[in-house]
């Protein structure tokens, strides 16, 4: 059960979230592209076009993650959703976090909580939940029309969409959680992009990475969902040990 006063900083983050209209057409632009428009043209190019099993030169050997494309024309697809999945999750929290609490800071907003009886931690958990509400409620959305192709067009098995929706759900709070300890940190927008930037682009490479490396897009899947929880943790509790009042309204 969340503090009474957790519940109503929510409350106010929330209304404050939906109520940004640069922050609200961040969050549903973006992942529209991602998770949508660019992997639903992908499937339904491979189902309808005439797919079929890859005939390599000799001596040529594809990595691991992809060497189910010799016999199975669908194996690529499989394999780059995967990254577009974690990558649609990685960008909306980044961008939506950097916009609200930069904004929020220069407007003085911050400076009312410092006034109010709640600790750092209960400020920083209304906010951490409050980014992370909207950007599930926006991702899972979209998500779910990638699940009825996958489902629909016989492209995948109902384990392969689990696992993908593993890698999103832990991609945002990743995303969330590094975004918002940024943001926190950051004096101005443009030094939360550049070090968000920073950030994601490393992780990009690591989630590409693993899809080549690891057989199989549901071991890939779960690695990498593995891998952003870990990373959720360890930005949480530095969050929590170096975020003061001080920090928060420097």
């Amino acid at each position: 059960m969340l503090a009474r006063e957790v519940r109503i900083l929510f409350r106010k983050e929330w209304r404050q979230l939906v109520r940004s209209r640069g922050a609200m057409l961040t969050a549903l632009l973006l992942p529209i592209i991602l998770l949508v428009i660019v992997p639903g043209l992908q499937m339904l190019g491979m189902k309808t076009g005439a797919a079929k099993p890859m005939n390599l030169p000799p001596g040529v050997v594809l990595p691991r993650g992809l060497r189910e494309m010799v016999d199975d024309p669908l194996a690529m697809m499989r394999a780059m959703l995967v990254p577009f999945i974690a990558l649609g999750g990685l960008i909306v929290p980044s961008v939506t976090a950097s916009y609200i609490l930069i904004t929020e800071r220069e407007s003085r907003t911050l400076e009312l909580l410092v006034a109010l009886p709640v600790r750092v931690g209960q400020i920083l958990l209304a906010k951490l939940l409050a980014l992370l509400a909207l950007a599930s409620l926006v991702t899972l959305v979209l998500f779910s029309v990638d699940a009825v192709l996958i489902l629909g067009l016989g492209l995948g098995s109902p384990g392969y969409v689990l696992a993908l929706l593993a890698v999103l759900l832990t991609s945002l709070t990743f995303s969330t959680t590094t975004a918002l300890l940024v943001s926190l940190l950051a004096r101005d927008f443009r030094t939360a992009n550049n070090i968000n930037g920073l950030l994601i682009g490393p992780t990009i490479l690591v989630c590409f990475f693993v899809t080549l490396a690891v057989p199989g897009p549901f071991l890939s899947s779960l690695l990498l969902a593995a891998l952003f929880a870990i990373g959720s943790v360890v930005a949480t509790f530095v969050a929590m040990k170096v975020v003061t009042f001080e920090r928060l309204l420097r």
